[in-house]
């Protein structure tokens, strides 16, 4: 039994600092104006990059964060200043987890031998990578249809590429269209489970099935962090018999939060059009903001349960009690806020539609 117990903590522990550790690191590549920047902030729900600004990209590249996630604007390529290969070593692409290819209008020549000698380099390598056509409702000519006009420019782009095994995402950052093809296939591209969980809570939830998958992917951790607050305890909280750390919960609840794009600002923005539920959700996320309203929230579930309501988390006989206690509150608290996140967050992007329905039924 002892040595069950330790080779479980192990792997918690293990499992835990892999996951503090681990980023992921997406590159944007494509010629200035085709919308990079709109495409990212709209996966990811931030406007992390400012769109429409056309910067001297041709020297450096450009860097934002969001969670786990670290996304580059890679500059120029395939100039006299940057053959292909001095590319490749100077901004270190071999690093990256995934790119995401972005052009519009025409494909540029350039963009083609990128496309093409990318490919040839990643035959070995097998890094996930898209090609997306953006600004998809710029797409007409009067006389032929939108397919016909699609075909048209996968066909160039299989023309420039000089192959045909490859899959071009049309994307519009105005209406939305393509995004969730784009991303469901990014969630299936071979990512390895710990950095995909990156990419899920880092991406905007645009459907209930999006925010299911984000709650699958905080219910999965709440384990691993259950046992590192009660793990790394050392004193119990005043009034209440459990080993708490009540630093690693903070983070653990912040995470969860931005898991489902709920930082302050949203919430402010949307308690002010949101129903009596959604107000009454949304002071219970709230609640966990600060290390003292976390301590007022386990003052109050400590008072309120029982302690048969925590027995059936506790996983190892013979721990000690305030730790096994506190294993067990983190679980319990971890899983109703996660809750509450969900169902804020699905009020929200309820909400959200149905905005958009009646702003396109006025257009």
């Amino acid at each position: 039994m002892a040595n069950y117990q330790e080779d479980l903590r192990e792997q918690l522990r293990r499992k835990y600092e892999e996951k503090e550790h681990t980023v992921v690191k997406i590159a944007l590549v494509g010629q200035p104006g085709a919308g990079k920047s709109s495409v990212i902030n709209k996966l990811i729900g931030k406007n992390l990059f400012k769109s429409g600004v056309y910067t001297d990209t041709t020297v450096k590249s450009q860097e934002a964060s969001w969670g786990a996630l670290r996304i580059v604007d890679l500059p120029g390529y395939d100039t006299k200043q940057f053959p292909f290969e001095d590319w490749c070593k100077q901004f270190s692409v071999e690093d990256y987890d995934l790119y995401l290819f972005v052009f519009a209008g025409k494909l540029h020549d350039a963009d083609g031998k990128l496309f093409k000698k990318f490919k040839e380099w990643n035959q070995s390598r097998k890094h996930p990578y898209f090609i997306v056509r953006n600004k998809e409702d710029d797409i007409w000519d009067g006389e032929r249809t939108l397919e016909e006009l699609k075909k048209e420019i996968i066909e160039d782009v299989y023309s420039k590429v000089g192959a045909t095994d490859i899959k071009v995402y049309f994307t519009s950052c105005k209406t939305g269209t393509g995004f969730k093809k784009l991303k469901k296939d990014i969630f299936a591209s071979g990512i390895d489970d710990v950095k995909k969980d990156k990419i899920i809570a880092g991406f905007k939830a645009d459907s209930i099935k999006d925010l299911d998958r984000k709650r699958a992917k905080c219910l999965d951790d709440i384990n691993m962090y259950a046992w590192a607050v009660a793990a790394n305890a050392l004193n119990p909280i005043p009034g209440v018999d459990v080993s708490f750390d009540l630093a690693a919960f903070y983070k653990m609840a912040q995470e969860i939060r931005e898991s489902f794009g709920l930082d302050e600002t949203v919430i402010e923005k949307y308690m002010t059009v949101l129903g009596p539920v959604g107000k009454q959700l949304a002071d219970k996320v709230l609640a966990y903001l600060t290390k003292e309203g976390i301590m007022w929230v386990i003052k109050q579930v400590a008072g309120q349960y029982a302690k048969k309501q925590f027995v059936k988390y506790i996983p190892f006989v013979g721990q000690v009690v305030a730790a096994c206690a506190g294993f067990a509150m983190t679980k319990t608290l971890g899983t109703y806020y996660i809750d509450n996140c969900f169902e804020l967050a699905k009020e929200i992007l309820e909400y959200e539609i149905r905005h958009n329905e009646h702003v396109n039924t006025v257009k």
